[in-house]
């Protein structure tokens, strides 16, 4: 029985219901699948025909400096059409805007109230360390269902359109 009551207590003070923490997964599982088509993309950039450098270049580089490494390397490209650039810094711009709302989720506190079927998010604005006697900036961001699923579905195109770019053939 004690089992029992150890599984329900991380389940019970989530904040949210199965179906918000079944979206919050989803939301991890697409942001995940960002990060390594980031990942294969800069290692294409970088040499298309043996992606190690690539890789060894990225391995311990957050998303958002693959993305910046990213930016740099399609638009230094001499290999990248215009319209491609074009395209590919559209899908980073987007990339990086849909890893910051995944951050405020993922990387945030979840509130133990739920107000009008919306979990609460609470998440910290500026990153570092904080003067003695300042408040570290705690904000809060409300979801639904509804939005939480409108994120994924955003993390997912994102991959898909990284993907496409990485592994089809050029039209």
């Amino acid at each position: 029985m004690e089992e029992d009551a150890a599984v329900q207590g991380h389940r019970t003070y989530t904040g949210t219901t199965p179906e918000g923490e079944a979206a919050v997964g989803r939301i991890a599982i697409w942001a995940a699948s960002v990060e390594d088509n980031l990942v294969e993309l800069c290692a294409r950039l970088i040499n298309s025909d043996n992606r190690e450098a690539g890789y060894a270049v990225t391995v311990n580089m957050s998303a958002s400096s693959v993305i910046q490494l990213a930016r740099k390397l399609v638009t230094d490209s001499n290999k990248v059409s215009e319209k491609d650039k074009t395209e590919v810094l559209a899908m980073l711009t987007e990339a990086k805007a849909a890893l910051e709302q995944r951050n405020k989720i993922l990387h945030g506190r979840v509130g133990e109230l739920m107000f009008e079927g919306k979990t609460t998010f609470f998440h910290r604005r500026r990153k570092g360390p904080v003067p003695v006697g300042q408040n570290p900036g705690w904000h809060s961001t409300s979801l639904g269902l509804e939005e939480l699923d409108k994120i994924g579905a955003r993390l997912f195109d994102v991959s898909e359109d990284l993907w496409g770019y990485v592994y089809l053939p050029p039209d």
